[in-house]
Formats: C-alpha cells, sequence, structure tokens
C-alpha cells in the first residue's frame, strides 16, 4: 500500500518547485529533460560546474528542473524582460520554447559554422537552419507489436498502416487520466499533432477509431505482450519504453519504414552569451553526455555517434518550415480536438450498443 506523503516532505517538495519557478529567471542556464534523462543529465551537469570552478572559472547560476514542475518556468519566459533570460536553455521541442518573441533573444552570431550531424538526421532536417534550436538529441517513436495479438496481420512497417480499420480497438499510446469519467489531462500532443498534419481530419479520425486507450508510456511497456486487456497489437512508445519492454519472445519493436516520429532536444543561447556559456555547450555536445543518450534510446545527433542509431534508420517530422509559419499551440489544441471528438464518440456509440 502506498504510504502517505509526510507533511515535512510535501513542504520540501513544494519549496523546491516554488524555488524552480522563482528563481528560473536571470540565471545562465535553465534546463528540462525527459524523466529517463533527468538524473544523469543532472549528474553530468553537476560535474560540469565543479571541473569549471575548480580551473578558476566565472560561477554559473544553473536551474535544471528536476521536480514535476515543467511548463511554468518556460511559459513566463515570453514575458520576462531580455536581461532576466537565462543565458542558456535546454529543452525537448515544446510550442513554449519556440515563440519568435523569445527565440528573437537567442539569434546566434552571424557566421556560426552549421553543426554536422548524423545522416538520419541531417536527412530529416532537424537542425535549426536559423541556428536557433541546437539539436543534440532526439526522441523516436517507434512500435511495439504483439505477435500473439497480430493474429496472422502484418505488422504495421508506415505510419499510415495505423489508419487501417483492421487495427481497431487495437492501438494504445500514452496519455494519463485520473479515471474513466475524467478527461486525459497528458498525453502524446506531438504525435496527434503530426498525425494530423499529415493525414488530416479524417485519417486522424480513423486513427481514433483504432486506439483502445491512453495510458502511462512504462505501464504500457509492462503490459505489452501479455493478456492484459490495457494493451493491444500495436502500441506507439519513445524508442527507450518499447526496448524496456520484458515480454521479448512475444514483442517486436518496429521503426517504422518512413521514419521514427522524431522529436528533437536541444538548447539555444543567448545573443551576446555564447562565451560565458561555453562549457555548458561543451557538456551538452560532448561524448559522455552522448553516450548516456545513446544508451538510454535518446540518439544523440552528432556524426561521432554513428552508432546510436538502428542501421539505415529513418526520422520524420513536421519540419522548420512548418515550425516557423504556424502557430503549434493552436494545432496542437486543433488535432487534439479532432481526435477526442472522434475517439469519445466511439465509444460512446459502443457503450449505446453495449446498453440496448
Amino acid at each position: 500500500m502506498n504510504q502517505p506523503i509526510s507533511k515535512s516532505l510535501l513542504s520540501l517538495i513544494r519549496k523546491t518547485e516554488a524555488a524552480e519557478r522563482s528563481t528560473a529567471g536571470g540565471r545562465d542556464f535553465l534546463g528540462r529533460m525527459p524523466i529517463p534523462l533527468r538524473r544523469p543529465f543532472k549528474s553530468g551537469l553537476d560535474k560540469t560546474l565543479a571541473a569549471h570552478r575548480a580551473a578558476g572559472g566565472a560561477a554559473l547560476d544553473c536551474c535544471f528542473l528536476s521536480g514535476a514542475e515543467w511548463y511554468r518556468p518556460f511559459d513566463a519566459l515570453t514575458t520576462a524582460a531580455p536581461e532576466q533570460l537565462p543565458g542558456m536553455l535546454v529543452s525537448t521541442f515544446y510550442h513554449d520554447i519556440l515563440k519568435p518573441e523569445l527565440l528573437a533573444h537567442y539569434t546566434p552570431s552571424a557566421g556560426r559554422a552549421p553543426r554536422p550531424a548524423h545522416p538520419a538526421c541531417a536527412a530529416a532536417g532537424l537542425d535549426d537552419p536559423q541556428g536557433i534550436f541546437r539539436t543534440f538529441a532526439v526522441i523516436p517513436f517507434v512500435f511495439l507489436v504483439d505477435e500473439k495479438r497480430l493474429r496472422g496481420r502484418p505488422a504495421p512497417s508506415v505510419w499510415s498502416d495505423l489508419l487501417d480499420p483492421m487495427w481497431a480497438d487495437d492501438i494504445v499510446f500514452g496519455g494519463w487520466r485520473p479515471n474513466e469519467l475524467s478527461a486525459y489531462q497528458d498525453f502524446n500532443s506531438y504525435l496527434l499533432l503530426c498525425l494530423h498534419r499529415e493525414f488530416g481530419d479524417v485519417g486522424l479520425a480513423a486513427f481514433a477509431a483504432n486506439v483502445r486507450h491512453l495510458q502511462h508510456n512504462i505501464r504500457t511497456a509492462t503490459q505489452a505482450g501479455s493478456n492484459s486487456r490495457d494493451v493491444g497489437a500495436i502500441a506507439i512508445l519513445p524508442w527507450l519504453q518499447a526496448e524496456l519492454c520484458p515480454r521479448r519472445e512475444r514483442t517486436r519493436v518496429v521503426w517504422p519504414a518512413d521514419g521514427a516520429l522524431a522529436m528533437p532536444i536541444g538548447y539555444l543561447v543567448k545573443t551576446g552569451e555564447e562565451d560565458r556559456v561555453q562549457p555548458l555547450i561543451a557538456y551538452v555536445d560532448g561524448a559522455e553526455l552522448g553516450q548516456v543518450l545513446s544508451r538510454n534510446c535518446y540518439p544523440p545527433t552528432r556524426p561521432q555517434t554513428a552508432d546510436a542509431f538502428p542501421a539505415g534508420a529513418r526520422l520524420k517530422w513536421p519540419g522548420w518550415n512548418y515550425v516557423r509559419q504556424n502557430d503549434m499551440a493552436a494545432d496542437n489544441r486543433l488535432a487534439a480536438e479532432v481526435f477526442f471528438a472522434a475517439w469519445y464518440a466511439r465509444h460512446a456509440v459502443a457503450e449505446q450498443r453495449a446498453c440496448s
């Protein structure tokens, strides 16, 4: 049975999160990473800062978000005074870090050389041509298929396969809600955005018709290959969670032939702060973090870690032209509305049939 959180521990958590919220502005560094990478990233960051201090370097004030807070410190950046903006930002690809009014303060100096990239990343155009969002890693979303549940059907090999009616009620992807009567409070909005952009309203509705439900990626990974009613024949998971599935005698990771859906992880450097935060840049782009990323299936994008990707792997994502010509927050909301309208309508019909 879960033990209740003590008042002292709860107070400490609240104080930590309040400190993260209130002190993010004006620092040299503000960063966040996916949960599986938080501890190793923070460990490497602390080592970097210690080595920098030991070498007599100027103090660097860093805030790495390791608590429950994720959005609020970044949401506040667009209204912060320029002098209060962190010298360096590290984040997954999310619309709160891509607002033009924020990016304007992180434009690199003219003549900065392009960054070399792994061939799969270069082919997908992951690096920002304006050099503002400097991609250093990627979250690939892949398929985890249950061979037994396929029941003779060919495993999906490309994203459009997931729209086929033969997968009705057989797909699970990431999301969370407190109970079945509540709306989903967290879900893979990036997946819905990308599917909507590629296949439109009709395609996203077809995908919704095939989705059994949404649940936490770790829960799906541990249940895949079992007889649980909470999983189907196909799970859409980050590559790490797919590889963590313990029932490998029955499951298989499929890297989509048209490309794993890629969410970039990158950093921005405030104009004029390049020299000051250079030790942090060297850490984020360095070989030690690259090995951590590679071991955890968040492959680094630099060419020196070519074996971090499967042989012949391809990546796909919306692209920088789309990012700069569209309101991603609005598009995220629209994709979610289209998906959930179709998904809830299907479940309502199923419930009516069950009651009749």
